[in-house]
């Protein structure tokens, strides 16, 4: 089990609720392009640890407005998962979450969680690296504030599942896995099962918003005992 997170808090407001609307993302679009109201202290750490890396996208380095000219919080941001893999008859399950801590502009939503799980992945694989773990990574950033994004990858034998995902502001959600759009507001969790002939199938599954513990636990249930996900990631034609 592996869990990452980060964060910060820039702003000097957190009392009310945040809205999102056209007018705010214009605001916003004009700080990432106005010197004066870009982040001094974000740019000198991002440049300090400049390299060509990130799957399936690199991290690129731009330039990115203080969190707070939005007038809200950022409360952090993280990961969590097991990328060793659940057993599943011969095969292993790995899977990732991205989730966003509990800020001024999810707290309306979430009632009295601690964090939202706005993307969870479940990827069938033939092939885990147990010592240096080169099957899957996971990145977050919230160089994009007051929006989200996520990345990564699990590996097979013969093939590869990326996966991007972000949530905006105004509470849409994405994800892209090899290509395939998913929106997320009809389901959080994705579960994808790589084919021997090299197709993929894959399943969306609604759910509540959930923290990355409940989460975790819902998979694992499911993993467990749901019928639907057992025979999804058990048929014949599955690696």
């Amino acid at each position: 089990m592996v869990s990452f997170s980060f964060g910060c808090n820039d702003s000097k407001k957190t009392d009310n609720t945040f809205e999102w609307n056209l007018d705010r993302e214009r605001e916003h679009n004009a700080n990432r392009n106005d010197s004066t109201k870009i982040s001094q202290g974000s740019w000198e750490a991002d440049i300090g640890n400049i390299t060509i890396s990130g799957e399936p996208l690199i991290n690129g380095i731009f330039p990115v407005p203080e969190y707070s000219l939005l007038d809200s919080t950022f409360n952090g941001m993280g990961s969590w998962g097991d990328w060793t893999g659940i057993d599943l008859e011969s095969k292993k399950i790995v899977y990732h979450s991205i989730y966003v801590n509990r800020n001024n502009l999810n707290k309306a939503f979430i009632e009295d969680k601690e964090n939202e799980v706005f993307f969870a992945i479940a990827v069938l694989t033939d092939s885990v690296d147990q010592q240096w773990f080169s099957h899957t990574s996971l990145s977050v950033s919230s160089r994009n504030y007051p929006h989200f994004a996520g990345q990564g990858f699990v590996k097979t034998k013969t093939n590869k599942v990326d996966f991007v995902s972000f949530l905006t502001a105004d509470r849409n959600a994405y994800a892209i896995v090899n290509m395939r759009l998913f929106d997320l507001r009809i389901g959080r969790l994705v579960l994808i099962a790589p084919q021997k002939d090299g197709t993929l199938r894959s399943l969306q599954l609604d759910s509540p918003v959930m923290s990355y513990e409940e989460m975790d636990a819902h998979i694992k249930l499911l993993l467990k005992q749901d019928e639907e996900v057992i025979r999804f990631f058990t048929q014949a034609n599955n690696i």
